[in-house]
């Protein structure tokens, strides 16, 4: 979803995009292409795992939940071979504490929403979230999304302080309006099934 929405924006070039819904011979087409070329985004999950050499990334943004390993293995991926590189991690709110856990001997500068200026990109953000309900691939991806988002925060309820799983489903359908939904997706049976 979020490669797609990153495209709808525009003006950022080529974007990539490898996670486990792509078959193996498209993630391993995606990975060549983007070692070879020059400019390029990916979004990638955790399929990207260890043994997978980029060598010239120079900046990694993580999102959300992560553990110390990996963490430090995905920001690992910039500044090699004497290169220099960097990264930031996104958190919301109910994520700060556990990442800080984690990550206390780390070099984390926090930085509030508000101390940001958005202003240069929040009208191409805008525009793309509001073409959501108009590109059904899009509108998928976001149904998708959610879903996702529910079975991954499931398994984390503790370390985002949620105690019971109502506060799971308030938090994912505030999550749900972030996507450019103007609905609660339903979810598939097997997906209820696994929470």
């Amino acid at each position: 979803f979020m490669a797609q929405l990153f495209t709808a924006m525009g003006d950022f070039g080529e974007v990539l995009e490898i996670h486990s819904r792509k078959s193996q011979s498209a993630r391993t087409k995606t990975s060549e292409q983007f070692r070879k070329r020059n400019n390029v985004v990916m979004f990638t999950s955790d399929v990207s795992a260890r043994g997978m050499d980029y060598p010239d990334v120079t900046f990694v943004v993580q999102v959300g939940l992560t553990e110390r390993e990996q963490y430090i293995h995905r920001l690992g991926r910039t500044a090699r071979a004497g290169k220099n590189g960097g990264g930031l991690l996104l958190v919301a709110p109910f994520e700060q504490r556990t990442m800080s856990q984690a990550l206390p001997d780390m070099n984390l500068q926090h930085v509030r929403e508000q101390d940001l200026d958005f202003n240069k990109s929040a009208s191409s953000v805008s525009s793309a979230l509001a073409s959501v309900k108009n590109k059904p691939d899009l509108e998928l991806s976001a149904q998708q999304a959610y879903g996702a988002w529910l079975g991954f925060y499931n398994g984390n309820l503790r370390k985002c302080g949620w105690r019971q799983k109502e506060e799971l489903v308030q938090v994912a359908n505030e999550y749900a309006a972030t996507t450019g939904l103007d609905y609660i997706p339903m979810l598939e049976a097997k997906t209820v099934g696994k929470m």
